[in-house]
């Protein structure tokens, strides 16, 4: 990923959790998150929203800015949550110490789940590549596997 790419990515997380609350961790792909934050917003609306103002939101008329509130704060919340989590996996390869056993596709470069035989990001099969053990000191070639 590109220095300003990865840079929009926190950025574009939130923005999402603003839109709607969950949206954000979608993006991320943190598929428990974003089902947490989507029920925190559907309660916030069903337990703390007065029934009048879901009525006039829905019928596009006048509503209290105060009665959403409630809202508006597990979107907020949303997307600090969303802008956080995308920082930390942003700077989390760099601080890794876990080199050894971390492998990353060969067509994206992005981290990879050893017992899959496909790339999940951009799906490449690895059912056709070679292993090649990097060359040993003495000039010869490493083992293939």
């Amino acid at each position: 990923m590109s220095d300003a790419s990865s840079a929009r990515r926190p950025i574009v997380a939130a923005l999402l959790g603003t839109v709607a609350a969950g949206l954000g961790h979608l993006y991320l792909r943190r598929w428990a998150r974003a089902v947490t934050w989507a029920a925190l917003g559907y309660a916030a609306v069903a337990l703390l929203v007065p029934e009048p103002a879901v009525t006039a939101v829905a019928s596009g008329g006048a509503v209290d800015p105060l009665a959403l509130a409630p809202v508006a704060v597990v979107a907020a919340l949303s997307a600090l949550d969303a802008y956080r989590i995308a920082l930390f996996d942003r700077r989390a390869p760099a601080d890794s110490t876990e080199t050894a056993d971390r492998a990353e596709c060969p067509a994206c470069g992005r981290p990879i789940d050893l017992e899959l035989d496909f790339c999940h990001w951009c799906t490449t099969e690895f059912g056709d590549l070679r292993v090649v053990a990097p060359h040993d000191g003495d000039g010869s070639e490493g083992d293939q596997r």
